[in-house]
């Protein structure tokens, strides 16, 4: 199916992945990895050991690239959990990577993140329906080194869903993967359902160093997928022109595919394409500004249309700190990130900037998603929804609630209902104390998590994790 909306034309796209091939060719990619590099020149990369730069012809990018899977399965922690994104499948939403406050369901206070909060918003998100995954909330209460590692053990307690997580170094990377294995048995049962996606990424412009190379290349081996967020800004770290960001950033995507399929021909590495737009008085990343909102469309339909490839975006991102500005930004990103073709949305539950999660925000967020999927479906014509027969059974100045088709229809939702919406009329707002979408979606928190609670893992495997942080947390104090 087409997507619907559509800012670049076929030409448009394809002058934009002429110019990555383009920029792999002429400038390249300085990677900082001696292995890396002798396994990139060994399938044909133009290697300058000297500089670290490695020039990519566009037949073995075009080669690699076919290799990528077009459909990803992500696995949870237990299989009712799983789902599986294509580039024309349902859609679902994540929890992004990297905030480092909380805002505090009772009080709204915002505050250092705590582990009991990551437990709690995780637990929140393991509720909800359309959040398909969760990152990372690197946590205040923690020792600095290894809160990585304190993050994952809280999130392989607190949630049965798929979890992304970008590690501060390959070996506290080594220590989370000690941690799956625990939890599945074996590093062959890890490898087979992976419930855990790993994050490493390009530094803009055009930079892999030697730990996030080294972590890539770890995944691989391990057979764990990689969501490598690829995160410009444009005007500071790419262009400023969003032609030139997209550019460039496409370039950055695919010399890494060109590094993983090498290494492993056919591993799994999602199309998470990023970008934002810089403020140039500040200097600032801006992820709700309209122009970011052009480049998740763009991104969007790179992926869909001239890939094959189900993208992730960050369409519930947004900047500033007022309930308003939030919640404007948050729709109009998520609008132009699914209706141009967009599946993975990240963001969900994010305020301030991407520095902070709010349980409040994700029950919010997860509403937005019922909205979204509801857009995707679009308007379904066939004889049956044109509805002919229903309105001869009417006909003039009937009514339409008594007959089947309605009812039929209705349950199979092509109205679909929203619980935070007010839809009453004033006065029975009114007489029901005012609520607003805060107050309820405060509620559905509260609720949840009274009575929501994932399977727990085996005390023996607890036990396994509790060993692992504990020995990692111990070598970081010898250091």
């Amino acid at each position: 199916m087409q997507s619907p909306l559509r800012f670049l034309t076929r030409d448009s796209l394809e002058q934009i992945h002429g110019a990555a091939l383009r920029i792999l060719e002429r400038t390249g990619m300085q990677i900082d990895h001696e292995a890396a590099l002798e396994q990139l020149a060994a399938a044909g990369a133009r290697v300058d050991r000297a500089s670290r730069r490695v020039r990519f012809p566009p037949h073995l990018v075009e080669a690699s690239l076919a290799l990528v899977p077009r459909a990803f399965t992500y696995h949870g922690r237990t299989p009712d959990a799983d789902f599986t994104l294509t580039a024309d499948g349902e859609m679902t939403a994540r929890v992004p990577g990297g905030a480092t406050n909380y805002i505090d369901l009772e009080t709204g206070e915002n505050r250092r993140a705590t582990i009991a909060d990551w437990c709690e918003l995780a637990r929140l998100a393991d509720a909800l329906p359309n959040i398909g995954m969760i990152a990372t909330l690197h946590c205040g209460d923690v020792p600095a080194d290894t809160a990585d590692l304190h993050s994952v053990r809280a999130l392989l307690r607190s949630t049965r869903k798929c979890l992304v997580h970008n590690a501060f170094s390959a070996r506290n990377q080594l220590a989370i993967y000690d941690m799956l294995v625990a939890v599945a048995g074996s590093r062959e049962a890890l490898a087979a359902r992976p419930f855990f996606h790993q994050q490493a990424s390009v530094i803009s412009p055009l930079f892999l160093n030697e730990d996030d190379t080294e972590q890539i290349l770890v995944a691989c081996d391990f057979g764990i997928p990689l969501d490598l967020p690829l995160m410009s800004i444009a005007g500071i770290s790419s262009p400023i022109t969003l032609a030139g960001t997209l550019a460039q950033t496409s370039a950055e995507y695919l010399g890494t595919v060109v590094l993983t399929q090498v290494v492993r021909p056919g591993h799994p590495l999602a199309y998470f394409v990023d970008p934002v737009t810089g403020d140039m008085r500040t200097g600032a990343a801006l992820f709700g500004a309209p122009e970011t909102g052009l480049l998740v469309a763009a991104i969007s339909q790179l992926g869909t249309e001239l890939y094959g490839l189900p993208t992730q975006a960050i369409g519930l991102d947004s900047d500033g700190f007022s309930a308003a500005q939030t919640m404007f930004q948050k729709a109009q990103m998520l609008a132009l990130q699914v209706l141009a073709g967009g599946r993975h949305v990240v963001g969900a539950g994010s305020v301030e900037s991407c520095m902070a999660l709010s349980p409040l925000q994700l029950v919010i967020d997860d509403e937005l998603m019922t909205v979204a999927r509801r857009w995707v479906h679009g308007i379904r014509v066939d004889e049956e929804r044109l509805a002919v027969d229903a309105i001869d059974r009417v006909g003039p100045r009937g009514n339409f609630l008594m007959d089947d088709h309605t009812v039929e229809h209705l349950r199979e939702g092509e109205l679909i209902e929203l619980p935070l919406a007010e839809r009453e009329s004033r006065q029975t707002w009114q007489s029901t104390g005012y609520r607003t979408v805060e107050s309820k979606a405060r509620d559905r928190a509260r609720q949840l998590l009274a009575s929501h609670q994932p399977p727990p893992l085996p005390d023996d495997v607890g036990r396994e994790l509790d060993l692992i942080v504990d020995r990692a947390d111990r070598a970081a104090d010898r250091r």
